[in-house]
């Protein structure tokens, strides 16, 4: 499964549950996401199945990023059934301009399950 964990212009993090089992795939995650245009940094964190990138806000494209990822994650299709190939977008969400419907759904997706995470995280450390 891929998702957009967090996202502020110029920084995005990806949660990638593939990179705990898959040490190849981190590798071309961090060589292949790195090369995109307006991309300056990728971490990849195996350990928390996470991929953080730090883009050029104007020249990065936060859609374009996560199809490249999801390009190269084993059964990411399955997990975006909204999203459009890049090539067939008529308008990708490029930072600065309006953001289209399914990112917004997409994004509030992510912040749910994160906050939701977190919830249960914190009740169980409790409990403990």
């Amino acid at each position: 499964m891929v998702c957009c964990v967090h996202h502020i212009p110029g920084r995005a993090r990806f949660k990638i549950e593939a990179l705990r089992r898959d040490a190849d795939l981190a590798q071309r995650l961090h060589e292949k996401v790195g090369a995109l245009e307006g991309v300056l940094a990728v971490e990849v964190n195996r350990g928390a199945a996470s991929v953080i990138v730090h883009y050029h806000v104007g020249h990065g494209e936060v859609g374009a990023i996560m199809d490249h990822i999801c390009a190269h994650c084993p059964k990411a299709a399955l997990t975006r059934p909204t999203a459009q190939p890049a090539a067939n977008r008529t308008s990708a969400p490029v930072l600065g301009a309006k953001l289209s419907p399914e990112f917004k759904q997409a994004m509030t997706v992510a912040m749910s399950k994160a906050v939701l995470n977190t919830f249960i995280t914190r009740i169980v450390a409790a409990a403990i």
